[in-house]
């Protein structure tokens, strides 16, 4: 059965004609314009600089886009002021008071766990909403915070998959987990220690396999996965970085043991590892996120980028994700302007935005579910909106 038919997806389209109309706030053109700026962190120079020219280009796309219409029709430009991070949580704390002397920012892009552990006890004192296009870290799982994600945690998005794969095992036993990441990065290590949780907490129904941790860029690591196969895993899961999966999927060819389903994460996702190692030799593996895979017929997100991307990069798993991410602040900015004006947006306004704003799959472009956001977690709950179709991810 191929991968692309074995695998769900989520997301709800939305109708070509309510692309390049969806301002949330109908308003005379304004005489004069007034300018916003994000700040987005980046890594080109980090571990996933391969996946940064995709994952930036959608961030542009997106902000031209709302520019061109409903920016316009508001009296409103947004501006990006872009930060190479690294991937790199000193860094973030290093460039975070420059950035706010100097681009005075309403809302912040952030990319991962560094920008997470860095910013979030910061953001609230400095009144800067902060948006991730990665899932939440279980780490910063907190009330009352100023960062969010449209994504619940790694650990949620890998149980739903990994319950689902123990209902298919045709067999009265638990499903056995390895996992590979890298030891030292908290929101890899949250990753991992997610799912021994789950093994925890449901121990008829799961079980570890064994952990190796290994560089962020593996040159090989079939050692270690020769040694996990010791325990006969049926999963090994890898959220960490693309050359880890494309190390394990090619160790597991090296040992005969092709048959051992490998999941990612969003990042790392199929068609970025198919890049390198061509799609049919992940036949039968999962990537697994919460949003609408970017193979999705007729995502409108997809429109909208296809007529304003410009400059490097191209549309995958990664700018889908990017997409979303820009989306949700660039809708929030409506949000704002609506209730305060469009001359008196800040971040508390941002922030207000973001509590009272009930973000429909179409503002979203068919990217995500509804979302709607409260105090009590840094992310959206609810039901999400199951449906089956084409893609590669397996998600919540």
């Amino acid at each position: 059965m191929s991968i692309l038919r074995r695998i769900g997806t989520l997301g709800r389209g939305a109708t070509a004609a309510a692309v390049f109309g969806l301002a949330l706030v109908a308003a005379p053109a304004a005489q004069a314009e007034t300018d916003y700026t994000f700040s987005v962190s980046v890594d080109f120079t980090g571990p996933f600089a391969d996946i940064m020219p995709n994952w930036h280009s959608a961030h542009r796309a997106m902000v031209d886009y709302w520019n061109d219409t409903t920016g316009k029709e508001l009296g409103v430009k947004v501006n990006m002021a872009v930060n190479d991070m690294r991937y790199d949580a000193s860094v973030v704390a290093k460039n975070w008071p420059g950035i706010l002397a100097s681009e005075h920012p309403i809302m912040h892009i952030g990319m991962g766990s560094p920008d997470l552990l860095s910013l979030m006890k910061r953001l609230p004192r400095d009144q800067v909403p902060m948006i991730m296009g990665t899932a939440m870290v279980g780490l910063v799982w907190k009330p009352e915070g100023w960062h969010f994600s449209f994504r619940p945690t790694y650990s949620h998005e890998f149980a739903a998959l990994l319950d689902h794969l123990q209902t298919e095992l045709g067999e009265d036993r638990a499903l056995r987990i390895g996992t590979v990441s890298t030891q030292g990065r908290a929101g890899y290590e949250d990753q991992v220690n997610g799912i021994v949780q789950l093994t925890k907490m449901y121990p008829d129904r799961f079980e570890i396999a064994g952990h190796e941790w290994v560089a962020d860029h593996p040159v090989s690591i079939t050692n270690e996965i020769r040694r996990m196969l010791e325990a006969k895993p049926d999963a090994i899961v890898i959220g960490a970085t693309t050359t880890q999966v494309i190390a394990t999927v090619r160790a597991l060819e090296e040992l005969g043991a092709a048959d051992v389903t490998v999941v990612t994460a969003s990042q790392n996702g199929l068609d970025v590892v198919g890049n390198s190692i061509g799609l049919e030799a992940l036949e039968g593996d999962y990537s697994v996120f919460s949003f609408a895979p970017s193979m999705e017929p007729g995502l409108p997100a997809l429109e909208v980028y296809n007529k304003y991307h410009t400059g490097a990069g191209k549309w995958d798993l990664g700018a889908a994700q990017s997409a979303a991410q820009m989306l949700l602040a660039l809708r929030t900015l409506e949000g704002a302007v609506a209730a305060v004006g469009a001359e008196n947006v800040t971040g508390q306004a941002m922030y207000d935005s973001l509590m009272a704003s009930n973000f429909t799959t179409d503002m979203m472009l068919g990217l995500t579910s509804d979302l709607d956001f409260d105090n009590t977690a840094p992310f959206p709950h609810g039901q999400g909106d199951h449906r089956q179709g084409r893609g590669d991810c397996a998600c919540i």
